[in-house]
């Protein structure tokens, strides 16, 4: 009985991509851990409330890791394979790209689950931290009030915050996310996705760019709405199966995209690095279009804003085959100098 031949390129696939995967994670988990360094090193923190966010990083890691990683490792193998000829060789036996791509189907359901369910995690991680925030100001007042009176301070992290108490009121003191304005408020509630903190019983006091001093110009409002969180602190802004769908879709798009443009350039001498990147452009142009559309939406329901997510899959793709098309370029005006010098 004829053994079967191994398949020339799912396995190097799986291995490129898993390796791939792992150290995206490495790198993003060592970033993780360089935000929350001063948090957790912050005796006034307890790890029960640094934990949610620690969860929301990790998802964000994970997440960002098999999306990138997984294109990546399909790209090493594509480039493997041109590179030893087998993708000449099975083009000659009448196997197209689609076909070869076709080999891959298995574990790309396995990535599809994977990634689905890890972004489905971050979307509900991510999804209301500003409730959290909402419990550590309410925290806060509630410590000042149980001091009756007594000067204290209690800082809210996060927001860069600070209860005052022993006053008659708890007065809250801390600095806008956008123009260095000084403010203090009676209380203070956070939007469920970050985008906005709404102030009450507000005080203002405005400073010159770059001044240490105010310009004497202070404004007491009986309400007060200020935006521009942290960048990183923004949760995003669609449900978590919609974003679920669109990051497993990009994924999905950009692995199949790279894979079928370096069959299709079998003809043409591509290296690693040249490959990596290639693998690389399509989940980072989903990620940068993902979040230049999550921060555009309304604070409204969303409603019809969720169809123009169907461009970030698009994105994907367009990366890679411009990627492909430059690649194309280049290889050509190489062999026209080639010929010219000849």
């Amino acid at each position: 009985m004829r053994k079967a031949a191994p398949d020339p390129i799912a396995p190097a696939a799986l291995r490129g991509a898993v390796a791939g995967s792992g150290l995206v994670l490495l790198a993003a988990l060592v970033g993780a851990a360089v935000r929350l360094l001063p948090w957790a090193l912050d005796p006034t923190i307890p790890w029960a409330t640094l934990a949610p966010f620690a969860k929301s990083l990790l998802a964000v890691a994970i997440e960002a890791a098999i999306l990138t990683g997984w294109p990546v490792g399909w790209a090493l193998a594509a480039q493997r394979l041109v590179e030893r000829g087998e993708a000449r060789v099975l083009a000659s036996l009448g196997e197209s790209p689609v076909r070869t791509l076709a080999r891959l189907a298995p574990q790309a359901m396995v990535f599809v689950v994977v990634l689905a369910a890890t972004s489905v995690a971050l979307g509900r991680e991510a999804a209301a931290p500003g409730r959290i925030v909402d419990a550590l100001l309410a925290e806060g007042r509630a410590n000042c009030v149980a001091s009756e009176g007594k000067p204290a301070t209690f800082s809210v992290p996060f927001v860069s915050a600070t209860w005052l108490c022993g006053g008659n009121v708890p007065r809250l003191v801390g600095r806008a996310p956008l123009g260095g304005i000084v403010f203090t408020a009676a209380g203070a509630r956070v939007s469920d996705d970050l985008r906005r903190i709404d102030l009450d019983d507000a005080r203002l006091a405005l400073s010159a760019p770059g001044e240490a001093k105010t310009l004497g110009l202070r404004v007491h409002v009986a309400s007060l709405t200020l935006k521009g969180m942290a960048p990183w602190a923004r949760a995003s802004s669609i449900p978590p199966a919609v974003r679920a769908l669109v990051v497993t879709a990009s994924g999905l798009a950009a692995s199949c995209a790279v894979v079928f443009a370096l069959l299709k350039l079998r003809r043409r001498r591509v290296g690693g690095v040249i490959a990596v990147a290639l693998g690389s452009s399509g989940p980072l142009a989903a990620l940068g279009a993902l979040r230049g559309l999550e921060l555009r939406i309304p604070d409204v329901a969303p409603g019809a804003w969720l169809l123009v997510f169907v461009f970030v899959p698009c994105a994907a793709v367009l990366a890679v085959f411009a990627g492909a098309m430059v690649l194309t370029a280049f290889g050509r005006a190489r062999s026209g100098k080639q010929a010219a010098g000849r």
